[in-house]
């Protein structure tokens, strides 16, 4: 997995797999709700997006 995440990021940047990242988690919240009626985990995912937001915000590559 290690390899794979270095060809993400060598082949776009940190920020984005980063942005990627947290699209997927907010997707992954929106699904638990929808689907599955679990406001409880959809907030941790949602919770889980904000904080990568955060970190790629910070990412200067």
């Amino acid at each position: 997995m290690n390899d794979t995440l270095e060809q993400l990021i060598d082949s776009a940047s940190l920020q984005e797999v980063l942005s990627a990242l947290a699209e997927i988690c907010h997707e992954k919240a929106d699904h638990l709700r929808s689907n599955w009626q679990d406001e409880s985990s959809a907030k941790v995912w949602e919770r889980d997006a904000q904080a990568i937001e955060r970190c790629a915000s910070k990412v200067n590559n």
